[in-house]
């Protein structure tokens, strides 16, 4: 993997940054949906790995995406840009002075 796109002028992609909000369904279970909470400016990497899709080899594509600090992203989050969906599951720091953050993420289909 390449580092992240550090530069000012990478950091071109708007995404909205959406927060899991859960609502009891009334069967004991909950309805999960997501709430826009921020706009952010960031880069976004894709990237490839092998999987299995249904029981049959396929891709499950992972997303890095770099946004400008301080935003509150904590893995559990999405990061939505137009139709793509983007579940953070992991946030760092890489630099240690809260200046940008790298998102590890998966996209989400409907």
């Amino acid at each position: 993997m390449t580092a992240p796109a550090t530069g000012i002028a990478a950091l071109r992609h708007r995404l909205v940054l959406e927060t899991p909000v859960e609502v009891p369904d009334g069967a004991g279970g909950v309805t999960r949906s997501f709430l826009a909470v921020d706009a952010l400016w960031g880069a976004i990497e894709t990237s490839a790995a092998p999987g299995e899709i249904a029981d049959r080899p396929g891709a499950v594509l992972t997303h890095t995406v770099t946004l400008r600090a301080p935003a509150t992203v904590q893995p559990g989050d999405r990061l939505r840009f137009g139709a793509h969906h983007f579940l953070v599951d992991a946030v760092s720091d890489p630099e240690g002075r809260g200046r940008r953050l790298v998102c590890d993420c998966r996209e989400e289909t409907p």
